[in-house]
Formats: C-alpha cells, sequence, structure tokens
C-alpha cells in the first residue's frame, strides 16, 4: 500500500493568500468607516430634530421660542452693583438649551437647575454646578471627538443670531462700573435668538422653512484652558482668535454693508494666516467653543452667519477684536457653523426640520437663510 504524502502550503502560495486577505480589508474598510460616520450623521440629525421638538413645545407653552440667553444675576454682594443692587454680565446667562430641559426629557436636570441665578457667577457656579457640567448626549455629536464626556468642552448644538455682527446688548445705567459688570438691556439680532429677547413664529416673516434656528459646531480642541501663554497656540479650525489689530464693525448688520463685513473677515483671516506660518508665535487662541450648553452668549451657545460652514476662505471657528488673556468668545464679531461630516453642516431650521448645508453655499444665501425677517427671497434650490 503506497502511503499518501501531505503537502503543505509553499511560501508563495501563503504569500499570495496574506497578499488577498490583505487587498480584502483595504477595500473593505472604507466601507466601514463610510457606514460608521453615516450612523453618527444621523444621530446628530436627530439630535437636531429633538432640539427643533423641543422648541416648538416650548413656543406652544409660550407663544414664543426661548431667548438666547436668558439674563440672570452673578451675585448680590462684592464686587460693583448696579442700580437695582446685583451684578450682572452678558456672557453668563442661561442658554437656550436650558431653558428647553423640560422638553427634552430632562427634568431632572431642569429642576436641579436654579434660574433664579446665573450658571457660573459667584452666587450661580456652587448652586447650578450638578446641572451645567452634566453631558447630555442630545447636545453632543458622535462625529466631533474633542467633545463629551472627559473632554473640556461639551456643547456641539448653537443657536442663530443671524447677520448681526455688533453687541446683543447695551448698558442701561447711564455709564457702566470702571471695575464691575452692569445691567445690559437687550438690543435684539437679525436671527432667530438674541440676549434677553423672545421671538415667536410671527416674527418670522422670511418664513420659518427658511430661517436657521440651529446649526452644530466643532467645539475647540481644548488643549489648553484659553490662549494665553501657550507656546504654539493651537490653530486648529473650530478654535477662535483674537486680536487687537482687528477692527471693530462700523455696522451691526453684515447685509447692510458686505463690502466692510467681507473687509473685517479678510483682517481675521490675514492675522490667522501670520499666526499659522510663524507658528503661533503670540497668537491669541481660545479653544473654548462649546464649553457648555448651559451658557448663553456667543461661542458658548450662539452663533451667526458670517462664516459658511467649514468656511475655506477663513478657516478659523470664530474672531473677536481686542486683547485678554483670559476673555471669552462673548461680544465676538463672527462665531461659525462647522462640522466634523464632509461637505457640510446639519442645520434646524425654524419650522423643525433638519438640512444638510452644503459648505460650498454661496456666502450671500447662507446669510440670508440666517435672517428671519429681511424680506429675502431664497430658492429652496440655491442651498
Amino acid at each position: 500500500m503506497v502511503a499518501s504524502k501531505r503537502r503543505g502550503f509553499t511560501l508563495i502560495e501563503l504569500l499570495v493568500v496574506i497578499a488577498i486577505i490583505a487587498v480584502l480589508i483595504a477595500l473593505l474598510l472604507p466601507a466601514v468607516q463610510a457606514a460608521r460616520e453615516a450612523a453618527r450623521r444621523s444621530q446628530c440629525v436627530n439630535n437636531l430634530k429633538q432640539i427643533g421638538l423641543a422648541l416648538h413645545n416650548y413656543h406652544s407653552t409660550n407663544d414664543s421660542f426661548p431667548p438666547g440667553a436668558a439674563f440672570q444675576p452673578q451675585s448680590s454682594s462684592g464686587g460693583t452693583q448696579c442700580a437695582n443692587g446685583y451684578d450682572y454680565a452678558m456672557w453668563d446667562s442661561w442658554s437656550a438649551q436650558g431653558m428647553m430641559l423640560g422638553y427634552l426629557e430632562q427634568r431632572p436636570i431642569y429642576n436641579a437647575a436654579n434660574f433664579s441665578w446665573s450658571p457660573q457667577g459667584t452666587m450661580g457656579q456652587p448652586i447650578n454646578i450638578t446641572a451645567v457640567d452634566r453631558v447630555l448626549a442630545v447636545f453632543l455629536c458622535p462625529s466631533d471627538t474633542n467633545s463629551g464626556a472627559g473632554r473640556q468642552n461639551i456643547n456641539n448644538y448653537a443657536a442663530c443670531f443671524g447677520t448681526t455682527t455688533g453687541s446683543l446688548s447695551g448698558w442701561t445705567d447711564s455709564t457702566p462700573p470702571p471695575n464691575g459688570n452692569c445691567y445690559q438691556k437687550p438690543t435684539g439680532s437679525s436671527g432667530a435668538f438674541t440676549f434677553g429677547l423672545s421671538y415667536g413664529v410671527r416674527d418670522f416673516t422670511d418664513g420659518t422653512s427658511n430661517t436657521v434656528a440651529y446649526s452644530e459646531w466643532l467645539t475647540g480642541d481644548g488643549k489648553g484652558r484659553f490662549y494665553g501663554g501657550f507656546t504654539p497656540p493651537s490653530m486648529y479650525r473650530a478654535n477662535f482668535m483674537m486680536s487687537s489689530g482687528v477692527p471693530g464693525p462700523s455696522v451691526a448688520e453684515a447685509y447692510q454693508n458686505p463690502a466692510n463685513t467681507m473687509s473685517q473677515l479678510q483682517a481675521c483671516n490675514a492675522i490667522w494666516n501670520t499666526w499659522k506660518q510663524t507658528g503661533g508665535g503670540t497668537g491669541q487662541i481660545g479653544d473654548i467653543i462649546g464649553l457648555r450648553w448651559a451658557m448663553g452668549t456667543e461661542g458658548f451657545s450662539m452663533f451667526n452667519v458670517l462664516q459658511t460652514p467649514n468656511d475655506s476662505t477663513f478657516p478659523f471657528g470664530g474672531c473677536r477684536a481686542g486683547s485678554c488673556d483670559f476673555c471669552w468668545p462673548d461680544s465676538s464679531f463672527t462665531i461659525s457653523a462647522s462640522s466634523a461630516h464632509a461637505g457640510g453642516a446639519n442645520v434646524l431650521f425654524a419650522d423643525g426640520s433638519v438640512r444638510f448645508i452644503k459648505s460650498t453655499i454661496n456666502r450671500t444665501t447662507w446669510w440670508a437663510l440666517g435672517t428671519r425677517a429681511n424680506n429675502e427671497v431664497v430658492s429652496s434650490d440655491s442651498f
């Protein structure tokens, strides 16, 4: 009887099999990654839809959407008080998201918040820390790896204050104290939200289906508390910049003087590019965009539409005139929408619909979508 010979794989055959497996993995990996990103983008859309539903439930109860910032006092002692005996700050107020918690199935967090005091002030911070620091999935885009639990910044969604470029408030006392904050009155905005005022559907004469209510944005990369003293500061596209070389806007609304607005954006961009080429130098870069969903101010829970989503011409998260080591992004000239999704960003309109706005959208069209009552005619095929 002849014994059969067992023959193993030759080295060449083994290499061929490994090569085939490697090719299959290389072909499948992009598809798997694309499927995962599609799921993350779908979750982001769902988050915005929940915010939209909460907005309209709030409107049904209160006959208006919530204000972008409700404006509560920081303290009743110390510092410099206003005429009514309280200390206020525009940058320390409850956001629209905070006021909508009860409509977002977050009643326990809503009940834990004390809306008689600001989120972060001398009185508000110890009282409201449980609510303010809570990481909520509904306010997080899963595609942004710089936000969420264990991160510095926990808010990926912001309310739109239109094309407004000036301050959203003004002093009510005749002269603001030189060493303290005082009560500020709202001045309104061209968008769906503003400081201290609530707009209802009746105020959207451009139509709620043609007016941006909320957008997603990338949070800052959180590589430092703020920009002072970091060499080099991070030039991540979601970080914002501050420079004394940037002039303040001469008009409060971009659409009133587009040339001035573009000149301002270009001035910001020139400084940003200089910092980028020199490795940052003494560049003042803030990495706290989206710091807290509870904070009702520009850069934390409010944005405007001067920059298009993922703006390639002006590739920074925002720009503020001035110079200080620990200034927040409030009163910024521009704070932009952005995303980690390829090609654009998810945007919630005031009618509750969510649409994907391409990064290539015409800037003038984006400005028109950002205003609620500017009488622009925007065709549905233009964005």
